[in-house]
């Protein structure tokens, strides 16, 4: 794109040497010169034309850009802020289950004490076969 001005240029200059070939003998009238050179200026004047519309454009690239990239830090810090939520109930998840662990295993410790204690009452004498002296005191 920056080479289509010299380019141009280049091409006009070629032509208007070409015409020049023609009539060597004949010099250019005023007319000539000036329409000559407004074509040259004008042909400048296009190129920086085009310049300032890929000036425009590029800014309002930048522009889209710039949000884009505030809005993508902004998700991640949203997706940030969700992960360390999702840790901290995993985590909170986690200690509730060893303690649900833990009072199960109590649970059956004390299931197993209970029925230790009743195999010694089971075995021991039975309450009503008692000797009768020993329920009288005697």
């Amino acid at each position: 794109m920056k080479n289509l001005p010299l380019l141009t240029i280049a091409a006009s200059s070629l032509l208007a040497l070409g015409a020049c070939a023609d009539n060597a003998k004949a010099p250019l009238t005023t007319g000539e010169r000036i329409s000559e050179r407004g074509s040259q200026i004008g042909q400048y004047g296009d190129a920086w034309s085009a310049g300032q519309d890929d000036v425009a454009q590029g800014e309002r690239a930048i522009q889209k850009s710039n949000e884009s990239i505030e809005r993508a830090r902004s998700q991640i810090a949203d997706a940030n802020g969700a992960l360390t939520k999702a840790e901290s109930r995993l985590r909170e998840a986690q200690e509730n289950k060893q303690n649900a662990e833990r009072q199960v295993a109590d649970g059956k410790d004390q299931m197993d004490r209970a029925e230790g204690s009743y195999e010694a009452v089971r075995d021991g004498p039975s309450a009503g076969n008692s000797p009768p002296d020993e329920i009288r005191g005697d």
